[in-house]
């Protein structure tokens, strides 16, 4: 057992009072029993089990009960393993080891003693540390839900005004983009906050984030392969790859399936040099129309994925494929 396992072990336990005293004399008892049962072998080193008896009293109780240990320790040295009166030690022969052994051993309890307060402080500061943690972490859930509800009442209203131009084509289009952006910016919203709170690995983050279009993709499948070996840990790099992804995802399942029933997109994030990964988002779908030119885009799905694509620090290309779109991005992380 590690030494602050053990000690924290006993800060957990109730080692006060009478307890810890008991505690000294049965350690000291213990000790002066393997003394003078193996007084031959130990003779030169009469303190040698005495020591660790005064260390463990004063860890479990404190300094009163190491010093209640050091005086018995004392007697049963001096008494049973030092040279008597009977053969001629008088004087400061006779004191001296006194006067060593009492300054080395209240040095010796002192120092345990004060480690034993310092790390009694230490736990005591580690637990409210961690109900602060727990306080800022309701804290965080309450705002997330709030921020939630705030954007489905977004939403909600921009279904409404969607019902009341049904006349503009084009407007019922504008407004369907903006509410399904603003749901999609609730999710993102929500698998971060869940990352933050729960620690969750990139890949497995990813993976629920998939799950979440995929719970509004109809009978397409969406499928994500994250490598091990990445790992992203800027809130704001993977807030933007979160949205670009969002976005890849989206225009796919709006312009990629017009006559199929069934559809597949997959999203890859692996790594290719120890300081740079890449994106893959790729469907087999109807391929990207002709007139869509990356270098100047001209739908928002598009604006939007390059700007993200930016703010992460790579481009967003192309990749030629046999069927349906690929989108690339290169990026250092």
């Amino acid at each position: 057992m590690r030494i602050f396992d053990f000690m924290d072990r006993i800060e957990r336990t109730d080692a006060h009072g009478a307890r810890s005293y008991l505690f000294a004399l049965a350690a000291t008892a213990l000790a002066a029993v393997l003394q003078n049962t193996l007084t031959a072998a130990t003779f030169p080193f009469p303190l040698l089990f005495y020591v660790p008896a005064i260390g463990l009293a004063t860890l479990y109780g404190g300094a009163g009960p190491g010093a209640l240990a050091a005086v018995l320790s004392a007697l049963g040295v001096f008494h049973f393993a030092w040279p008597g009166p009977h053969v001629g030690v008088q004087g400061w022969t006779l004191i001296l080891p006194y006067i060593v052994y009492a300054t080395v051993i209240a040095g010796y309890v002192f120092i345990i003693s004060a480690l034993r307060t310092r790390f009694a402080e230490m736990r005591r500061q580690h637990v409210e540390a961690a109900a602060e943690l727990n306080s800022l972490d309701g804290k965080l859930r309450a705002l997330q839900h709030r921020m939630t509800s705030n954007m489905q009442a977004v939403a909600s209203l921009l279904t409404l005004e969607k019902m009341k131009l049904r006349w503009d084509p084009g407007a019922v289009r504008v407004l369907d983009d903006a509410r399904q952006r603003v749901v999609d910016m609730s999710r993102i919203s929500r698998r971060l906050n869940e990352r933050v709170v729960e620690g969750l690995e990139i890949k497995d983050y990813l993976q629920l984030l998939c799950a979440d279009f995929q719970s509004a993709a109809a009978s397409h499948e969406i499928v994500s392969v994250v490598s091990d070996d990445v790992d992203i840990k800027d809130p704001e790099k993977l807030m933007a790859l979160s949205v670009l992804i969002g976005e890849a995802i989206g225009n796919a399942l709006k312009h990629a399936f017009p006559d199929k029933h069934v559809g597949t997109i997959s999203v890859a994030l692996k790594r290719i040099t120890p300081t740079s990964c890449r994106l893959i988002v790729q469907d087999d779908g109807c391929g990207l129309p002709q007139h869509i030119d990356l270098a100047d885009p001209a739908t928002s799905g598009f604006l939007i994925m390059q700007a993200m694509a930016v703010q992460i620090g790579g481009k967003l290309e192309t990749l030629p494929s046999s069927l349906g779109t690929t989108l690339s991005v290169r990026f250092d992380a």
